[in-house]
This record gives C-alpha cells, sequence and structure tokens, in this order.
C-alpha cells in the first residue's frame, strides 16, 4: 500500500468517527454523574439548540428530608413537602418559610436532580400533616418522561404520604429550550403545569402557580429572576415562598 493511500484511508477513518461521535451526541456526552443521568424515556431524534448565551446547567446533589425545625406557634399548619431543587436549594421556598412561625413542615422529601419517580421511591408517609405539598416534575421536562407518567408519579406520591389535604404546585419558568434529552423545557413546564392543575381539579386538591410574578408571557424568567434559567434567585424565592404560605394555609382551612 502506498503512503497516500494509507493518508486516505487514516482520513476516511477519523472522519467516520467523528460523523459517529455527533450521532451520539444527546446521548453520551462526558459529565458529572448524577440523578439526571438517569433518565426512564429516550430523548427524541431531534435536538433543540439552546440558547448560547446561557452556561451549562448544573445540578448540585442537594437533598432535604424530614421535620424542619423551625419556631412555629402551636396552632401553626403540620405541612409535608415532596420537591426537587426548586424546593431542594438552600435559598429555596422551603427553606424561606422556615422563618414562618404560622407553617411547620413536618416531613417530606425533596432532591435536586430528581424525577417524579424518584422522589416516590424516598419519601415516606406523613400522615400527621394536614397538606401535601407537591412540586415534581421539573426534571421529568428535562428528560422527556411522557406528562402522564409524571401525573401517574404525582397521584403515588399522594397514596404514599397520606396527608389530610393536597397543594399541587405549577412548573417553574425556563429560559432553557434544549435539553441532554432534546426536550424543549420551556414549552414542557407550560405542558407540565396544565397536566398538573387538571390532576389537582379532577382529584378535588388545591393548586397554585407562585411563579406568576416571575414568569414572563413566553414561558422563560422575567429578565434578572432567575441565575441560570433554571431556578429562581434568592430574592425572586422570597415572592415564591410568600405565595407558598397563603396557600398552604388556605388549602389547610
Amino acid at each position: 500500500m502506498t503512503r497516500t493511500t494509507r493518508l486516505a484511508l487514516v482520513a476516511s477513518i477519523v472522519s467516520a468517527s467523528c460523523i459517529v461521535g455527533a450521532g451520539v451526541f444527546v446521548l453520551s456526552s462526558t459529565h458529572t454523574a448524577s440523578a439526571d443521568d438517569r433518565p426512564v424515556a429516550a430523548a427524541v431524534g431531534t435536538r433543540v439548540e439552546r440558547s448560547a448565551e446561557l452556561p451549562r446547567p448544573s445540578t448540585p446533589d442537594q437533598v432535604v428530608t424530614g421535620a424542619l425545625d423551625t419556631p412555629a406557634l402551636s396552632d401553626a399548619v403540620p405541612f409535608a413537602y415532596a420537591g426537587d431543587s426548586i424546593t431542594a436549594r438552600p435559598d429555596s421556598w422551603l427553606h424561606q418559610l422556615e422563618a414562618d412561625d404560622r407553617l411547620h413542615a413536618v416531613g417530606g422529601y425533596a432532591h435536586s436532580g430528581y424525577r417524579a419517580d424518584q422522589v416516590l421511591a424516598e419519601i415516606g408517609p406523613v400522615p400527621q400533616a394536614r397538606v401535601l405539598v407537591v412540586e415534581v416534575g421539573t426534571n421529568d421536562v428535562n428528560q422527556a418522561v411522557p406528562t402522564e407518567r409524571t401525573i401517574a408519579g404525582v397521584d403515588a406520591i399522594v397514596r404514599k404520604v397520606g396527608a389530610e389535604r393536597v397543594l399541587v404546585v405549577a412548573g417553574p419558568p425556563a429560559d432553557w429550550t434544549w435539553s441532554r434529552w432534546g426536550a424543549d423545557r420551556r414549552t414542557g413546564q407550560l405542558v407540565l403545569t396544565d397536566a398538573l392543575h387538571a390532576d389537582a381539579d379532577r382529584h378535588g386538591w388545591a393548586f397554585v402557580d407562585p411563579f406568576q410574578a416571575i414568569r414572563a408571557a413566553d414561558g422563560a424568567y422575567v429578565p434578572g429572576t432567575s441565575p441560570d434559567g433554571i431556578h429562581p434567585t434568592a430574592e425572586a424565592n422570597r415572592g415564591v415562598a410568600a405565595a407558598m404560605a397563603d396557600a398552604i394555609e388556605r388549602t389547610a382551612r
């Protein structure tokens, strides 16, 4: 084989490798393992491009479980929580309500990056809770999980916790129109919110959208209210927490 022929063969192999690598980009890339890396649904075939100006999102392993030690009044509303990073982050609505003595989180489970089925697997019964706050689905949308499967997970969480009343929370805004699984996160959150609202109505549960003030007309965050296009800022979460507190108290009545 001549030197020219060998060079042509090597070039062909390299070119083919690049094409194959590009073809599996959505499903395999170098990253830090997390709960996001255990999808239950396959990505769609076409990837929606992310906005070039946004940083790649990351999900620290943040967990909140059990009762929170809060300065609750004797007649404070006992509530449970089921959530993902919107609930588990250090500046979340849940942590901001720790200073509200009208409410007392008596149990629950929230984990950054977790889907509804993963929260279901970890949460336990909290029968002493008058209200269960269910805030899940963000990561289901990210991983292109069918909406009906997410709703089934919500219903199973409610049955497992066994609280007297239920408050279902809308999906948050999203600046991202892309995910590693090929999902349009922004549109998916709007679809999820409609499904959650319908499910709450079907069961006679309460529903709240605490993100109205920070959600733009197209489903994105109002500029300045999110550091990463996925989570509210600490300041924005103060408004979310106030809306959640009012909703929990109304649901408990």
